[in-house]
């Protein structure tokens, strides 16, 4: 029997679904980014994942992608009143789902803002690779050099042919192998593979029929969204009014505390990946 893993949030299950996705593969990078930029020399470290096919790649960050897993856990928690997401969920600023398919050409980013999850569809617009001469080895596969330019960022990848998927992390694709290895030219967004496995069974992918809006729509949302949470004053609460207290790092925070936090998060967030 075939895996299904349904594109839901924590909080939010749709009903009715646009698209399947069929995958043979899972890819798992390691990105090592700054994401201040007056403080370059912070690095954020993260695991993100990718599910591949030789036409349809699903990119998408450690919580997605173990998703009804942490589900439960969440659900077992609030029961109980006290949420500690240490250990359970990964913090991520890779927040949106990305659906490549490359043999419709069209790119589906799917986000949850605010408890409602939208979506956005943009053509899948091919990279300009500029295949170079240079190669080496890449945890035993022959790579080869290629550059970019996208979104403000210049990039250099390495890809091998050995591996029959022309995808690689993000949006990144269409060199006629898999990316390896990725980073733009000021080393503020590097993607490095640390693994692949062949599944032994397709894992099926499925985009949901929701909200589909553009890109500077989703832009203006997120921000109204994020405004609203640093006005907030209270952390959570159970239907009955029992407030729901949060422990980060083995610290309970306060409502006040947890608010300055995310203040101190959102303003230390201005150096997205993509720039314009």
């Amino acid at each position: 029997m075939k895996n299904v893993i349904l594109s839901t949030f924590l909080l939010v299950i749709g009903s009715a679904f646009a698209q399947e996705y069929s995958t043979d593969y899972e890819i798992q990078y390691e990105v090592e980014y700054s994401l201040d930029s007056l403080n370059l020399d912070k690095k954020t470290n993260e695991t993100l994942y990718l599910f591949a096919s030789s036409d349809v790649g699903v990119f998408l960050n450690y919580n997605d992608a173990n998703e009804e897993k942490i589900k439960a856990e969440i659900e077992r928690q609030l029961k109980s009143g006290h949420v500690d997401l240490t250990g359970i969920q990964k913090s991520t600023n890779f927040n949106s789902k990305i659906f490549k398919d490359r043999h419709q050409n069209k790119i589906i980013k799917v986000s949850e803002i605010g408890r409602k999850i939208y979506a956005y569809e943009e053509e899948n617009t091919p990279f300009l690779w500029n295949i170079e001469d240079e190669t080496k080895e890449f945890l035993g596969y022959q790579v080869q050099k290629a550059t970019t330019s996208f979104a403000g960022r210049d990039y250099e990848a390495w890809f091998t042919m050995e591996v029959p998927i022309n995808d690689g992390p993000y949006v990144f694709q269409g060199l006629p192998g898999l990316i390896v290895e990725l980073y733009d030219t000021e080393n503020h967004y590097h993607f490095t593979l640390t693994s692949i496995e062949k599944l032994n069974e397709p894992m099926i992918w499925e985009t949901e029929e929701t909200l589909t809006i553009s890109k500077s729509e989703l832009n203006e949302i997120k921000d109204k969204v994020q405004k609203n949470k640093l006005r907030s004053g209270q952390i959570g609460e159970q239907p009955d009014g029992t407030v729901i207290s949060v422990t980060i790092d083995g610290k309970e925070l306060s409502d006040v505390e947890y608010r300055r936090l995310r203040r101190k998060i959102a303003d230390s967030k201005n150096n997205p990946i993509e720039l314009e």
